[in-house]
């Protein structure tokens, strides 16, 4: 456990710290402290720390500007905010920081602080499915079946055997007819020979699966078949349903959680995979996962974290290049960073994009590229 304590006053620093260490929570080779935000930043993107404190108004950079970028490496860290005007400290933590201090410290104010950052702690030691399950399929992405964080290399006799395998996780959740694999996999003119190629590869399948130890069986019944696993072996697909299930909502305190699902999500279903049954399902995820991108960028906007919003929304302007509400958004976004530059150059982009796929460039995206930045 490390907290990092950053202010460009020294006093101001080691005031904090012996606070820190009073409050009787927090052991002084846990504490780190610097007077120079920059050396600080490094550290911080390198060592990954829980907690910052930092003050609001320093010469080199803001802690604003500062929490904004260490984020960007450190989407589960917390940040507390410390200054001597109010104004500020309440602008800070509506932009999405656990707690704020205000000068000059209080002892009590101190420890009712250290008492958050422990509920928060605290609420993320919870284990969840992504705490590393002991077999994890991965569906989305560069497919592949990981086993205790190494990935399996099947080394497939032939396509059958690993397509078999693809179609029963892709329906792993029902007893799948052997005249739907006929047709499916092994469109065979006569029935028998069908029935024979699929044995064989069923054969072969299950012998593939023994030889890596994995706890998966093929199970038949009523003349279908369906894979059958224990709860040790995890799903990417399911953990991500289950995910946007349960967690509807972005808030401030299940944003690092959906952060971690949006990386295990991350890629197109079955990727490099052109099966065509597989067809529609590609699409399917894709819109969940881009509405779920755009849910956690309208958050970071919405808090002000502008840089982050930016890297999201940009996930998903390379996947839909014409979505004329992602554009303006975009571009009112770069306006508000005062970002000329990337500005036009997105608004070049754009534009070729329409013309590229012949579509009149909305008046909406005009108007949001000629908006002034405001003072």
């Amino acid at each position: 456990m490390k907290y990092v304590l950053i202010d460009d006053e020294r006093l101001a620093v080691e005031h904090l710290k012996v606070l820190l260490l009073k409050t009787g929570k927090i052991k002084e080779e846990h504490l780190v402290t610097f007077t120079n935000p920059m050396d600080a930043i490094h550290y911080i993107e390198k060592e990954k720390p829980q907690v910052v404190f930092a003050d609001i108004e320093m010469p080199m950079v803001s802690g604003i500007t500062l929490a904004s970028r260490v984020r960007s490496s450190c989407p589960g860290i917390e940040v507390i905010f410390v200054t001597a005007h109010k104004q500020y400290a309440v602008e800070a933590f509506e932009q999405y920081a656990l707690d704020y201090l205000l000068k000059p410290l209080m002892l009590e104010r101190v420890k009712k602080t250290v008492e958050r950052i422990e509920e928060r702690l605290k609420e993320k030691s919870v284990v969840s499915p992504l705490d590393s399950p002991k077999i994890l399929i991965k569906l989305m992405g560069d497919a592949g079946t990981f086993k205790e964080g190494m990935m399996l290399d099947y080394k497939w006799r032939s396509g059958k055997i690993r397509e078999l395998f693809v179609f029963l996780l892709h329906n792993r959740h029902r007893f799948v007819s052997k005249y739907e694999i006929f047709e499916t996999l092994i469109p065979e003119e006569d029935p028998d020979k069908s029935a024979a190629t699929l044995n064989m590869i069923l054969y072969r399948l299950r012998n593939k699966l023994q030889q890596h130890d994995l706890p998966i069986v093929i199970k038949f019944q009523d003349d279908a078949y369906k894979l059958v696993y224990p709860d040790e072996v995890q799903v990417d697909v399911d953990l991500w349903e289950q995910h946007l299930k349960t967690t509807p909502i972005i808030t401030e305190k299940n944003l690092s959680t959906c952060l971690n699902y949006i990386a295990l999500a991350e890629g197109p279903y079955l990727k490099n995979l052109d099966y065509p049954w597989l067809a529609d399902q590609h699409e399917i995820y894709q819109e969940k996962f881009l509405e779920r991108l755009r849910k956690i960028g309208d958050f970071y906007f919405n808090h002000r974290y502008y840089e982050d919003a930016l890297e999201i929304y940009r996930k998903i302007y390379h996947v839909e290049p014409l979505n004329e509400w992602l554009n303006v958004r975009l571009l009112e976004l770069l306006r508000l960073l005062r970002n000329n530059r990337a500005k036009n150059k997105l608004y070049e982009d754009i534009q070729k994009k329409y013309l590229e796929y012949d579509v009149p460039l909305p008046t909406a995206i005009i108007s949001a590229f000629n908006e002034e930045s405001r003072t």
